[in-house]
């Protein structure tokens, strides 16, 4: 198909009147059963201005870990690392690390190996470097799976480097407290999160970056009263929405002109793995006068810390609390160097990279 103005033409045409339209204007699912005089009181409304952001005088530290993983002929090798960043210290510690000074000194392996042979086990694995493992946790090789290994690998980190972190005053923590790991072996899974579960406490805050995918919210408003209530006030529909992140920046949209402040939507109270998690949503506005949000999922074992908190430590520019961007930053700046620096050894050594890698060499 092609436009008597050429392509540009074409594809301004098609993204205002067509894509735009869609994406923008959400079906309207009608309510058979009307409540009549719903008021939303302040201590029943479920989406609320923050007003006024707390100030905090106590450290606040965040983690996170990165990974990268590289497809040779003859196997796979995957490399994590993890920071922990202090908002008032700056760098609290990282691994592995290149200045001893400034490493979290874990116990763990950062690297991950996974070769082609399906044999049984030979009597070198047990002479492996503790920084090297070729086994997962309950005890078989690595398959030859990039999400799986990362995964496993990355996590066991984290969840190490949170247990020399828990005696901060506030821990914020990349993702959710306890996440689903469904590309996982079950008992894989089952061991990763019961290390998880020993270590969380009360101080600690998961912030869900990546909200387009989750349904926690919508889920929570698709019967009762609370719903009805949620359309009469703010007409829009959590049942016109496949994810949570839609369904706030319409609701946002719709409901609330500039100066945009941040919005708190919540809170959910639910239980995971036998264990109570508190969740609420931020809407962090990027600018009071532009209708562009950062959507946040913020989860804690508690109540009594308000969501809000996290706004204290100012918000990045990619609309996450600055200590985490810090963490983000700092782990994958170690993981591209350590990576780097296996690369060129093991290119010495005479391994070749796989057609795979090859590609993404080439940015293909």
């Amino acid at each position: 198909m092609e436009a008597g103005g050429g392509l540009s033409d074409l594809l301004n045409s098609i993204v205002t009147k067509y894509i735009i339209f869609h994406l923008e204007s959400p079906p309207f699912n009608q309510i058979l059963d009307r409540v009549e005089d719903v008021s939303l009181s302040p201590c029943d409304d479920t989406v609320r201005i923050v007003e006024k952001i707390p100030k905090l005088s106590s450290e606040v530290v965040a983690v996170d870990g990165s990974s990268r993983s590289f497809v040779l002929s003859q196997g796979l090798i995957s490399v994590s690392s993890v920071s922990a960043i202090s908002s008032s210290k700056g760098i609290k510690g990282m691994f592995p690390s290149f200045e001893p000074s400034m490493s979290l000194d874990l116990q763990e392996p950062f690297i991950a190996l996974a070769t082609p042979f399906t044999g049984p086990e030979r009597i070198e694995d047990f002479l492996l470097h503790p920084a090297v493992s070729r086994v997962q946790m309950e005890g078989n090789p690595f398959q030859q799976d990039l999400t799986r290994l990362e995964t496993e690998l990355r996590f066991s980190l984290e969840t190490s480097s949170l247990e020399k972190v828990k005696d901060s005053p506030l821990v914020l923590v990349d993702g959710p407290l306890l996440p689903k790991f469904m590309y996982l072996n079950r008992k894989v899974a089952q061991r990763l999160i019961q290390r998880r579960k020993e270590v969380l406490q009360k101080n600690f805050v998961g912030v869900v970056k990546r909200v387009n995918h989750s349904t926690v919210l919508i889920e929570s408003l698709k019967d009762g009263k609370v719903r009805e209530r949620m359309i009469m006030k703010y007409r829009v529909n959590p049942s016109s929405f496949s994810n949570d992140e839609a369904f706030l920046v319409h609701l946002v949209k719709r409901n609330f002109k500039p100066p945009f402040r941040p919005l708190v939507v919540g809170p959910l109270e639910g239980k995971q793995e036998e264990m109570e998690i508190f969740s609420n949503y931020l809407v962090i506005p990027f600018h009071p006068f532009l209708e562009r949000f950062s959507i946040l999922r913020v989860e804690s074992l508690t109540d009594s810390i308000a969501p809000e908190t996290i706004l204290s430590t100012h918000i990045s520019s990619d609309g996450i609390p600055l200590p985490l961007a810090f963490a983000d930053k700092v782990a994958k700046e170690v993981s591209n160097a350590v990576f780097n620096m296996l690369l060129q050894q093991l290119s010495r050594g005479g391994m070749q990279s796989s057609f795979y890698s090859r590609l993404e060499g080439l940015g293909a």
